[in-house]
This record gives C-alpha cells, structure tokens and sequence, in this order.
C-alpha cells in the first residue's frame, strides 16, 4: 500500500515518526560527538602530564648514570691504568689481571651504590674492551669488531667529554637496543678511552611506564634532536602517519602538546631541554576504542528508549486527535441516500462536530440535486451515443456509393452487382442495431463485406488476410468497431498525404485473447501514424473521463466526438466504462497494427436503462 492509501491517523503517526527520528538522531549524534570530543580532551590532558613525568624521569635516569660516570671518570686510578694500555692486536683487559680487576672492582661499586638498572663499559683508544652487565658479570668484545663499528669510531672521535646517544643498537655485538651515555677518560692532553652507561630500552621502558596500572596499554616512541624516529614500543605503529601527525601538531606548539594518530589514537609529547629529544607517550588505541564503543551503546540506548517514549506518546496524541475524524468517516461511509448523518456525542465547542452539524445541512439539498443531475447525465450520454454512431453511416455510404460510381464506369461486367450486394449487407448491418450490442462475428462479417468491395477496387493493388479465434465469437461488442479501424488503414495508411506507398497493400485482422482480455488488431503495411497525430490522439483519450459512479461526463463527450479511429476509442471507452484497450506499435518490418480489446467480462457493460 503507498503512503497516501494509509488512513489519516497513519499518516499522521508515520509523519511524526520520521520529524521525530531525525531529531532524536540528530540530538543522539550530537551527545555522541560532543562526549567523544571531551573524552579525547580529557584523555589527551591526563596523557600530557604522563607524558611530562615519564620525560623528566628519563632525563633523572640519564642525568644519574651521567653522574656515576663522573666519579669513575675522575677515579685516578682507573685513568693511570687506562693510560697505560699499550695498543696492541688482540684485547689486553682479559689478559691483564690488574687492569682488568682495576675496572671490573670500580664498576661494580659503582653499579651497587647507583641502583641503576644500566651496564657499564670502558673502551680503550685501541679498542680494548671490557663491560659489566651485572655486579657479576664480565663480558668482553673482540677489538676488530669494534673496530669494524663506524658508529663507535665516530663517538670515539667526538671531542666532548660527555654526551647522550639517543636509542641506537649497542656497539658490543649484543643485538640490543640501548640508550648510551658517554664520558671521555682523559687528563688534559690526551684521551684514553670512553666510558659508556648503556640504557636496556625495554628494561627502561618497563620502569618508565611502571607507575601506570596497565603499562601494556601504553607506548613510549623518542625522537633524536634531529627529528628522526629512533625507538618506539609500538610495533605495529605506521611511523609515516605517526610522525606527520605530530609535525602538524608542533606546528602550533613545538615543545610540548598533544595529537591524534587516527580516529582511535592519543599521544602527548614533550621535547627535552636536556637531551633535546622529544619523549611521545601514546596510549594504546583499544583503550580509547574501549570508551568510544560504551559511549556509542550509551547513545544507542539512549536513542532507543526516547524514541519508544516518544513513538508511544505520538501514538495516543494522533489517535485522541484523529477519533472524531474516524466517527464522521465511519458515518459517512455507512449513510445511505436522503439520510442525515447523526450528531456525534462531546462539546458544542468540538470542531469536528460543528463540522458534522454543518454537512448535515447541506445532505438533503445535495441527494435531490445529485438525483436530478444523474438521470440527466443519463438521458445526454444516450442522445451522444446514437448521435456518434450515426456519424459513421453517410460518411461510408458517401465513399462506397463514389466506389461504385467508379467501378461501374470503369466495365460492364458482374462485379457491380456483386459490390451493390456488398454495400446492401453494410447498409443493412450499419442501420439496425441501433444503441445496442453486437455479437463480435457480426462486426467480423461487416467487415469482410467492406474488403470485399475494397478489393473489387483495388484487385492485385489489395491483400488482406484473417486469423481468426472463433471462441470469441460470441463476446458482445459495441457496433462499427473493426470496419472504422480496416478505413484507417485506407485514408491514413495507404494514402497518406506527402507518403507514396507502392502496392501490393497488405492488412492483416487477427483476434485473439489472454486470460482477462479479448483483443483485435489490424495491421497494415502502410505509412506509420505520424508522430504528432498519434500524441494528439493519445492526449484526446487521456482526457476521457467519467464522473460519479455512474457515466462519462458529457461535455467530455461532445469535446471528443468525431470520425474514424478516435470515435472508435471513444465509444468503446464509454462502453467499458474506462476498461477498453488500445494501442499503437510498428514493428521491425515497418508494419504498423493498431490493437482494441476489452475485458472478457466486464465488471459494468454499457446499458441504455442503467442508472
């Protein structure tokens, strides 16, 4: 059922709905965004003072380990045996057992009284190594591989005499990643060696985001003083995003601020005055996905439960306001011809019963009027219809008798009497009958007599060709329906202005029908209506109409009637009451067929005595 089938009070219900949906949507919406924007805010907030702590607490570690570095850069003793390491081809710390418990007894101590979760190393000028991983524990690194080690060579170059190296592979062969800081071992002439405090990053990571109840949640990416990306904890993090994101946000803040990295991610940054690397902390993105789906249910339900509040209270409002409505349809549906309509119960002040007090005033009036007005309509529509028949028949006999004229004095032979004969039977069928039905095999039997005269006229010029279905023969139809529709083919067909249609002309007549219909079409292979003419045709048939319950408004009629095809249409559509067939269609070959049909069975046929 469309929507303007549906009853007042539906429509009324459905239209609140919808104004009703969208702006609880757009009210839900809007809570939606506006709660996921101050989320994102508070998050980004909370995650910028963590990320602060966690750089000021990075830099105390490096500042620290720096610290122990000093003590055992200024320790003479380890300086004496530094400078007094001979370059030599193989490492001389392994073999040289007071060097070697020089450094590993002055690490040690160091390691214990710095609680530093760091290894300690020193680096001869000569690439001689030893390092201190633990209290316990010694490990030495061959001198051609660091040697090989252009990064170390290139802090061995260095001419300050402490630095920070941010996250880089250690320089010893142990495939991890660390944060170094470093401290020349020199007296005021000469070098000696470096002393490096290496970081573990993910022991570091681990006693940075230790504060945090779920440090899972959570990464930790630095950025080296150039910019680069060095570390992150994120493995699955898309660097080139991430690092777009946040040059966009340090365009409006450079040491310190917050960006997203999508929808669903948060980082904060802050750039370190000591080491001059920024420290990002992002929190993993499940988390504020987390919050973002409770806040999305939250808005759902909310949607929900408002819109059943509101569905409900619209309903009661459309059906409190819509009863009265339904009491004067139900009324009006149930009066019968010359009654009044009963007075409807409530409060003069109630507009629809001042409406129904109205209409019963004007009941009485209308029933006399409509009773006057229908027997006229009745008596006009039959004057019409004989008149529109009767149009058919001095215009035929004009041309058949100019047919005959022709024929006669064109031989003397017998197919005059045979054409006098032919138009005989044609007058004969087109004067009687008058206003009423005839059988379908009476108008194909008319019609066989007009195309026998038609092809005395035009002998070898003329074909014609019947396929008939003889189960219809026996359906009534209205009168001069196939003959006028044959004519076309003759006036407008073969010898249309401006068109030469060379002979031999063919027409076809078939009848034949589906399950609902009766059809007749006739085809021909003449000039195809013109355009123009079949619109006009089709406008004048469109604007067929009937009024009421009952005929074809009158007016209508005398606006319509003529000759030919358009008579035809008309009269059939009168006779159907609007349920007749008609159609135009030209084939691949040229061939145009003008098809007619009606029901098989009618609900209402056309009758002289109905009301």
């Amino acid at each position: 059922m469309k929507f303007h089938e549906f009853p007042f009070q539906k429509k009324l219900f459905i239209s609140c709905i919808i104004l009703n949906s969208l702006l609880l949507a757009g009210f839900s919406l809007f809570f939606y965004y506006y709660s996921a924007n101050s989320l994102r805010e508070n998050m980004r907030s909370t995650l910028s003072g963590s990320a602060a702590m966690i750089q000021t607490n990075l830099d105390t570690f490096l500042n620290d380990a720096d610290n122990t570095l000093k003590e055992l850069q200024l320790n003479t003793t380890l300086l004496d045996t530094a400078r007094n390491i001979p370059e030599g081809e193989n490492n001389y710390l392994p073999t040289h057992i007071t060097a070697r418990f020089a450094f590993q007894d002055r690490f040690r101590t160091a390691l214990i009284s710095s609680n530093l979760d760091i290894s300690l190393n020193y680096v001869s000028k000569y690439y001689d190594h030893l390092g201190i991983f633990s209290p316990n524990g010694t490990r030495y690194t061959a001198k051609s591989t660091l040697k090989n080690n252009p990064n170390l060579t290139r802090v061995m170059d260095n001419i300050n005499y402490f630095f920070y190296i941010p996250p880089h592979k250690d320089y010893w062969g142990y495939n991890r990643t660390v944060i170094s800081v470093v401290r020349s071992m020199r007296d005021i002439y000469h070098q000696y060696g470096l002393l490096v405090a290496d970081f573990d990053m993910d022991t570091l990571t681990s006693q940075l985001l230790s504060d945090f109840d779920t440090p899972e949640d959570y990464d930790i990416t630095i950025l080296d003083s150039n910019h680069n990306l060095v570390y992150t904890s994120g493995a699955s993090m898309d660097r080139r995003t991430f690092l777009d994101s946040w040059r966009t946000a340090t365009q409006a803040s450079p040491d310190s601020g917050s960006f997203s990295n999508g929808n669903l991610s948060v980082s904060s940054y802050h750039l370190s005055q000591q080491t001059g690397w920024t420290v990002i902390l992002s929190e993993n993105s499940s988390i504020f996905a987390a919050s973002i789906k409770r806040l999305l249910v939250i808005s759902t339900l909310l949607f929900v439960i408002m819109f059943a509040v509101m569905s409900a209270f619209l309903m009661c409002l459309t059906q409190n306001l819509t009863q009265p409505l339904r009491q004067l349809t139900d009324k009006l549906i149930r009066l019968k011809p010359g009654e009044n309509i009963p007075a409807l119960p409530g409060s003069v002040d109630n507009e629809i019963i001042f409406l129904t007090n109205a209409i019963q005033g004007y009941l009485s009036e209308i029933y006399d009027q409509n009773q006057r007005l229908t027997e006229e309509r009745r008596r006009t529509l039959i004057a019409h219809y004989d008149a529109m028949e009767a149009q058919l028949n001095p215009h035929f006999l004009y041309n058949t008798l100019s047919v005959i004229g022709m024929t006669g004095l064109a031989s003397g032979n017998t197919d005059v009497s045979d054409m006098c004969t032919e138009l005989s039977q044609l007058l004969r069928y087109s004067l009687s009958y008058t206003g009423q039905s005839v059988l379908l095999s009476q108008e194909i039997e008319n019609a066989r007599h007009y195309l026998y005269i038609m092809k005395i006229r035009y002998e070898d010029d003329l074909e014609y060709e019947w396929q008939l279905d003889d189960s219809l023969n026996a359906i009534t139809v209205p009168k001069l329906i196939l003959q006028p529709l044959i004519e076309n083919c003759f006036q407008h067909g073969f010898h249309q202005a401006g068109t030469e249609i060379l002979p031999p002309w063919k027409i076809q007549i078939r009848s034949h029908r589906d399950k609902n219909r009766w059809y007749l079409s006739i085809a021909n292979n003449g000039a195809p209506f013109q355009e123009e003419k079949l619109s006009n045709l089709r406008s004048k048939i469109a604007g067929f109409t009937f009024t009421g319950n009952q005929d074809m408004d009158h007016e209508s009629i005398f606006r319509h009637q003529g000759y030919g095809l358009e008579n035809t249409i008309l009269r059939l559509h009168i006779y159907y009451h609007g349920e007749e067939y008609f159609h135009v269609s030209e084939n691949e070959n040229k061939q145009t067929t003008v098809t007619i049909g009606g029901p098989l069975k009618p609900e209402r046929s056309f009758s002289r005595n109905s009301h």
